[in-house]
C-alpha cells in the first residue's frame, strides 16, 4: 500500500495540519524555556530554572489529565462528535500560544499553559479520525503512520521558529515581550488547522451518519441555509387515472419508511473497555511516552546550561556543566531530532513495518532509549576538555551520536505505539475513548516524570553530577523493554461483541 492509494486524501492532509500544530508548539518553547525563565527572573539559579521547567513542561500535560476523558467521551457521544472537540481543541491551544508568548511571570507563563491542556485533546482525537476514515487495516496502518511523520515534521520546524524568532532583548513592537514571535506563529498555524478542519473535515462518529450532521454543522447550516417554502412542488393527480397529472387530488405528507433513522449502535459501557491488553499497552505507552518526553525537554535545558570549569571535572562519573548553547544553536540541534525523524518515518519505518511487523519493531526499537540516555550526558565532558568555549568539532559529533540513537528509537517506537493503541480498542463504539484514553496516559506520564526529572538534574547540578537525570531515565527505557512483554496487538474492534451485533467472522 502506498500514500497515494489511500482514501479521503484532503481530509488527511487537515488532519496532518492538526497533528503538526501540537509538537511545533511545544518544541519551540523548549529552545528558548531556559533563556525565557531567566527573562522572568533575571536571579534565578540555574538550578531553580530546572525546577520552573519542570512545572512548566508539565502544568499543561497534567491540565489535560484532569480533562482528556471528559473530551473522549463528548467525542464518542452525539452531543459533541469528533468534529466539535477538535474545533474547540485547535481554538483554545491557540488562544494559549498568545497569552504564553506575552506572559511577563513565571506564574502567568503556567497559567497559559493549563488552559491550553484542559481544553483539548486534539493529538488523541486525530488519531480517531484517521482510524475511522481508513477503516481497512492495510490502509489504516499507513494513515496512521502519516501523524508521527508530521508530528516529526513539526519537531523539525519548531525549534527553528523558537530559536530564529525569539530573541533575548526583543524587536520593534514587540521589544517588552521578546518571545511572543514564535508563539504568535505557532497560532497562526492553529488557526489555519482550525480553518480547514471547519470547511473540510467530516463528522466520522457513526452516530452523525444517520442525521445532518454534529452540532457545529447543524448551526452553520441553519446560518447559511435559506427556509425552504411551504410548498413541496408536489402534482395533484387524477382519482379516476392515478398516473394522470391532471387530478385533482391532492398528497399529503405520510413518513417514507426508507428514510427512517436506524436504530443507535450499542455503546460498550465504560467498565468494561478495560481489557487485560488495554491495561498492558497503556501500562507500557505510559513508561514510554514518560521517559521520550522528557528527555526532549531535559535535552533543551541540558544544551543551554553553562561549561563547567575543567577542574570541576571527574570521569567517568562525577562530572557537571552543559554546551552553553544559544537559542539558535538550541534550535539547530534541536531541529536535527525532527529532520532525521521524517527521514527515517518516511522512507525506512515503512519498509520495516512491512516486513517485521508493528511490534516487533516496537519491542526492538525499545532497547535502543537505555544506551542513548546513558551516554546523553557525556558531551558536557568534551565540551569543557576540548575547548575553552565547547563548540568544536568533537563536540557536534557527540551530540550527533545521541540524537541519532534517539531519533533510531523514537522511529520505531512512536508510530508503532499509535497503531497498537488503536487496535487494542475492543469495540469500535469507544475508539474515541480509547484514543483519549491513551493521550491522557501519555500526558500524565509526561506531567510526572519532567517534573521529577528536573529536579533530579537540578540536584545533579549541584553535586557536581549532571548525568543523574539521564541516568535515571535510562532506568526507566529499561523497565519500558519489560513492560512491552505482555503487549499484544489487538484485534481493532472485534475483540468484544454486543448483544444483537454479527460476530466479525459473519461480517
Amino acid at each position: 500500500v502506498s500514500y497515494s492509494s489511500l482514501a479521503n486524501k484532503k481530509q488527511l492532509a487537515i488532519l496532518c495540519i492538526a497533528r503538526l500544530a501540537d509538537p511545533l508548539a511545544a518544541s519551540s518553547i523548549q529552545t528558548y524555556m531556559f533563556y525565557q525563565l531567566r527573562f522572568f527572573n533575571p536571579s534565578a539559579s540555574e538550578s531553580l530554572i530546572s525546577t520552573q521547567a519542570g512545572i512548566i513542561v508539565g502544568s499543561k500535560t497534567a491540565a489535560q489529565v484532569c480533562t482528556g476523558m471528559l473530551w473522549g467521551r463528548l467525542a464518542d457521544s452525539e452531543y459533541g462528535g469528533r468534529k466539535t472537540v477538535l474545533m474547540i481543541g485547535l481554538i483554545c491551544s491557540g488562544i494559549s500560544c498568545i497569552g504564553y508568548g506575552f506572559s511577563k511571570s513565571f506564574v502567568s507563563a503556567v497559567a497559559w499553559q493549563v488552559f491550553g491542556g484542559a481544553m483539548s485533546s486534539n493529538v488523541g482525537i486525530v488519531r480517531c479520525v484517521v482510524a475511522e476514515l481508513n477503516p481497512e487495516k492495510r490502509y489504516r496502518t499507513r494513515a496512521l503512520l502519516l501523524l508521527p511523520l508530521f508530528a516529526n515534521a513539526g519537531m523539525l520546524l519548531g525549534p527553528l521558529v523558537g530559536g530564529l524568532l525569539s530573541s533575548e532583548n526583543g524587536k520593534g513592537v514587540l521589544k517588552a515581550f521578546p518571545y511572543a514571535p514564535p508563539n504568535i506563529f505557532a497560532a497562526g498555524m492553529y488557526t489555519i488547522a482550525t480553518i480547514g478542519v471547519f470547511f473540510g473535515l467530516e463528522e466520522t462518529l457513526e452516530h452523525f451518519k444517520h442525521h445532518e450532521g454534529s452540532i457545529i454543522q447543524r448551526l452553520w447550516k441553519k446560518c447559511t441555509t435559506r427556509s425552504p417554502p411551504d410548498s413541496h412542488g408536489y402534482t395533484s393527480i387524477d382519482a379516476d387515472e392515478p398516473n394522470s397529472p391532471e387530478s385533482n387530488v391532492t398528497l399529503v405528507d405520510f413518513p417514507d419508511s426508507s428514510n427512517k433513522t436506524p436504530k443507535p449502535k450499542a455503546r460498550l459501557p465504560f467498565r468494561r473497555i478495560w481489557t487485560w491488553n488495554v491495561i498492558c499497552t497503556m501500562v507500557a505507552h505510559f513508561i514510554i511516552a514518560g521517559h521520550i518526553a522528557t528527555f526532549t525537554n531535559l535535552w533543551a535545558i541540558f544544551l543551554s546550561t553553562p561549561i563547567s570549569d575543567q577542574k570541576n571535572q571527574h570521569a567517568p562519573f562525577k562530572f557537571t556543566g552543559g554546551l552553553a548553547m544559544q537559542p539558535r544553536e538550541v534550535g539547530f540541534a534541536m531541529s536535527t531530532l525532527g529532520a532525521i525523524g521524517v527521514l527515517l518515518q518516511l522512507v525506512i519505518y515503512p519498509m520495516l513495518n512491512d516486513r517485521f511487523g508493528t511490534i516487533r519493531i516496537w519491542r526492538s526499537a525499545l532497547y535502543v532509549f537505555p544506551v542513548a540516555y546513558a551516554i546523553a550526558p557525556f558531551p558536557a565532558l568534551i565540551a569543557s576538555l576540548v575547548s575553552i568555549t565547547g563548540k568544536g568539532i568533537i563536540v557536534w559529533l557527540s551530540v550527533g551520536v545521541v540524537l541519532l540513537l534517539f531519533i533510531i528509537g523514537r522511529t520505531g517506537v512512536t508510530p508503532a505505539t499509535t497503531l497498537l493503541i488503536n487496535d487494542c480498542t475492543p469495540h469500535p463504539s469507544v475508539r474515541g475513548t480509547i484514543h483519549t484514553a491513551g493521550t491522557v496516559i501519555g500526558n500524565l506520564s509526561r506531567s510526572l516524570f519532567p517534573v521529577i526529572a528536573f529536579a533530579i538534574f537540578g540536584k545533579g547540578l549541584e553535586i557536581g553530577v549532571v548525568g543523574l537525570g539521564f541516568w535515571c531515565l535510562a532506568c526507566l527505557g529499561i523497565l519500558a523493554c519489560v513492560a512491552s512483554r505482555w503487549v499484544e496487538q489487538g484485534l481493532n474492534g472485534k475483540e468484544i461483541v454486543l448483544e444483537g451485533e454479527e460476530p466479525p467472522q459473519q461480517q
